[in-house]
């Protein structure tokens, strides 16, 4: 079936192109999601008119993705996988799992064709993915492939945070005693101060009273 294009469809044509496709391609999807239109004589005369709305289009989604690349240009992208010996993965990172794990960690969403990944990623480390929308629309994210914590690791690291925060509390603790030490010591001194004091007041009035008795 010959179809008038009106988006831009990956491996078939650029909005405002005649093109034909299999005819159920047509029917149930590229009609229904309006993406196409049967060539009639009416859509053939309006080509001029759905290439220049497509131009407009295209320009929004282009600077709509420059901005996505530039949110996520200094971003690790972290992502958690099974590995074996040497660092292998068991299965591998695609272009769909990263456009899915952009959206999760970072909130954006970025078209998985736009991921420019050669091939899957089999094994632990760091990956520069170039990104790409367009010729002149480019970016680049970080991949960081870690392994999976396994059981006995959790474990581990729960013993090593419960022993770190009691530690952190008898610290704490021996911190407070001690300030309260040190508070009393010197309720105990000021106490001592203030009787020497009395008492050499009390001597003092003694001294001046004997006199004026004799």
């Amino acid at each position: 079936m010959k179809v008038v294009l009106l988006d831009d469809i990956v491996n078939v044509g650029e909005a405002g192109e005649l093109v034909e496709v299999k005819n159920g391609y047509a029917r149930n999807y590229l009609i229904p999601q309006q993406l196409a239109e049967r060539a009639t004589k009416d859509v053939l005369n309006r080509i001029e008119l759905i290439k220049r709305a497509a131009e407009t289009k295209r320009a929004r989604r282009m600077s709509e993705a420059a901005g996505k690349f530039a949110e996520v240009a200094d971003r690790p992208l972290v992502i958690t996988m099974k590995a074996g010996t040497e660092s292998r993965l068991f299965g591998a990172v695609t272009s769909a799992m990263i456009a899915d794990e952009i959206q999760r960690q970072f909130e954006v969403e970025i078209d998985r064709r736009h991921i420019m990944l050669e091939e899957p990623i089999k094994h632990l480390g760091e990956f520069t993915v170039p990104l790409k929308a367009s010729a002149d629309v480019t970016g680049e994210v970080k991949v960081v492939v870690e392994p999976e914590s396994k059981p006995e690791d959790i474990e581990r690291r729960l013993i090593e945070q419960d022993r770190a925060d009691r530690e952190a509390a008898e610290a704490e603790a021996r911190a407070a005693e001690e300030a309260a030490k040190a508070d009393a010591n010197e309720e105990v001194v000021e106490a001592v101060e203030a009787v020497e004091a009395q008492d050499k007041y009390e001597a003092h009035e003694e001294e001046t009273e004997e006199p004026a008795a004799g």
